[in-house]
């Protein structure tokens, strides 16, 4: 589902500069779980609408590998994980949450709303041959 949905990106905000292929976004996702990540599906009347991971290190939670189905978004569903993952990473003692988001992105201004704070912006510069 997460590869789904990372192969719609979301239209609304500043358009991501990047485009992975589905086979490397697979890859990836394999990869996390293999890293340990813990993963989150989201439901919306009863169907698989989202999902998300995180993995803990040294009391620091980091969210990775969230993703909207494009006809669930709008609905609450990335908030909801990231509800459950900060609920999840705060019982097991994490003092300190981490997120990565496309600057100017839904995805920020939802992570903002649930209280995480800009710590930078990266610039990715491209020079033409």
């Amino acid at each position: 589902m997460v590869v789904d949905a990372v192969a719609h990106p979301d239209a609304q905000g500043v358009p991501s500069h990047e485009e992975f292929p589905r086979e490397a976004v697979d890859a990836a996702e394999r990869d996390m779980v293999a890293a340990g990540v813990v993963r989150y599906t989201a439901l919306r009347d009863g169907v698989i609408a989202g999902g998300a991971s995180f993995r803990i290190a040294e009391g620091i939670a980091q969210l990775t590998g969230a993703a909207t189905a494009p006809a669930h978004r709008r609905r609450g569903i990335q908030t909801a994980l990231l509800a459950a993952r900060l609920a999840a990473a705060a019982a097991a003692g994490c003092d300190v949450a981490v997120v990565t988001t496309q600057p100017g992105s839904k995805s920020q201004q939802n992570t903002q709303r649930q209280g995480f704070d800009l710590l930078y912006t990266r610039a990715v510069l491209v020079k033409q041959p």
